[in-house]
C-alpha cells in the first residue's frame, strides 16, 4: 500500500472517529431524537412523529449506566453504576411536554427504564385535586388543551333522543362508542364535546366519565427537603415515593405507621422534588394517574420540536 493511500485511510479513520465522538457527546448531553410510538399525546404529537428532546432544558443529567452500547437502549451492563447527578439544574414549567424514565421500573437502572412522554400539570409545592375527571391545581381548574381527549358519558334522560344522529350531525367522529341502555360512552376531545353540547337537548347530560381512584383526594406535590407529619391518609398518598426513596432499607407500613429499619417514623423528609404528569389522551394513558408522582431525577429533557412527521404540515413545528 502506498504511503498516500495509507495517509488517506488514516485521515478518514480520524474523521469518522471524531464525528462519532461528537455525535455521541451531543446525544448524551445536549439533544436526542425520540420517536413517538403511542397515541397518548395524540392531540399535540402523533404516532410516528420524531421529536428533538432538549436535554439541557432542566439541567444535564449525567450518565448512570457506564457500560452501555450507543444507539442500543436495552444493551448494557450494570457492572458499573454512577450516582445520580445533574448539572445546571433548572425548573420544569407547567404545560411543558417532558420526556422521563418510568419510575415504576425499579428493577432497571434509572437511565435504562422505559421512556414516557407527558405534559407537566403540577409542580413541587402545588396542591392538586381530581373531581369528576377535572383537575384543580392550587384551587384553580387546570385548563387542558381543547384537543385533550376524555371519555364522556352521555345520558338521555327522556330515553328517546337519537344521540347517535346528533353526534353525526355535529360532525364528530364517534370512536370507541359503547351503549348501555340510554347511556352512551365515547371518547372525544374537549372541543368536540363543546360542539356536541350545543346540539344536545336539555334533557340529555354530557359529563366526563372517570373511574380514577384518586377522585376526591386532595394532596400536595412533594418538594426536595420538605418534611411532613405522617398520618394514615398521607401515607396512602406518599407510600410509593417512600418505598422508592428508601430502596435498600427495611420499610414497613402498619395501620398508618411508617417503620424504617425497625424505627417508627413520625415525620418524613423527601429526598427529591416531584411532578404530576398527564397524557393528552386521558383514555390511553401511562402517566401520573397510574404511575403516581414523577421524581425529578427521572426527567431527561423537554420535547422541543417535531423534526419529522408523516403529516408534512407538522414537520419542523414547535411542540406545544
Amino acid at each position: 500500500m502506498s504511503s498516500n493511500k495509507k495517509n488517506i485511510y488514516i485521515y478518514l479513520g480520524k474523521v469518522i472517529l471524531v464525528t462519532l465522538l461528537i455525535v455521541l457527546f451531543v446525544r448524551c448531553f445536549l439533544f436526542e431524537s425520540y420517536s413517538v410510538s403511542s397515541s397518548q399525546m395524540e392531540t399535540s404529537l402523533q404516532k410516528g412523529d420524531k421529536i428533538l428532546i432538549n436535554k439541557t432544558a432542566y439541567g444535564i443529567r449525567m450518565p448512570i449506566t457506564i457500560f452501555s452500547v450507543p444507539f442500543f437502549f436495552d444493551t448494557y451492563s450494570t457492572a458499573l453504576q454512577a450516582p445520580y447527578k445533574r448539572l445546571l439544574s433548572r425548573d420544569i414549567s407547567q404545560n411543558d411536554v417532558v420526556l422521563f424514565n418510568n419510575p415504576a421500573e425499579a428493577d432497571k437502572p434509572l437511565d435504562k427504564r422505559s421512556l414516557i412522554l407527558c405534559r407537566c400539570v403540577a409542580l413541587p409545592g402545588d396542591t392538586i385535586q381530581l373531581t369528576d375527571g377535572i383537575f384543580t391545581v392550587n384551587n384553580n381548574t387546570y385548563t387542558a388543551s381543547p384537543n385533550t381527549i376524555y371519555k364522556y358519558r352521555i345520558t338521555a334522560s327522556a330515553g328517546n333522543e337519537n344521540i347517535e344522529g346528533i353526534i353525526d350531525k355535529s360532525g364528530i367522529q364517534a370512536d370507541g362508542v359503547d351503549r348501555i341502555g340510554d347511556t352512551l360512552f365515547m371518547e372525544m376531545s374537549r372541543y368536540e364535546a363543546y360542539l356536541l353540547s350545543k346540539n344536545l337537548p336539555d334533557s340529555t347530560e354530557l359529563q366526563i366519565y372517570s373511574t380514577d381512584t384518586l377522585t376526591g383526594y386532595k394532596f400536595a406535590i412533594p418538594c426536595e427537603g420538605q418534611t411532613i407529619e405522617l398520618s394514615e391518609n398521607n401515607l396512602i398518598i406518599y407510600r410509593q415515593i417512600i418505598l422508592l426513596e428508601q430502596e435498600g432499607n427495611d420499610v414497613f407500613f402498619d395501620k398508618g405507621i411508617l417503620i424504617i429499619d425497625g424505627i417508627k417514623q413520625g415525620t418524613y423528609t423527601f429526598r427529591d422534588s416531584y411532578y404530576w404528569m398527564l397524557s393528552d389522551n386521558t383514555e390511553n394513558a401511562l402517566d401520573s394517574r397510574t404511575l403516581g408522582f414523577i421524581p425529578f431525577k427521572s426527567v431527561i429533557g423537554k420535547a422541543q420540536f417535531v423534526w419529522y412527521s408523516p403529516d408534512e404540515e407538522r414537520r419542523l413545528s414547535v411542540v406545544e
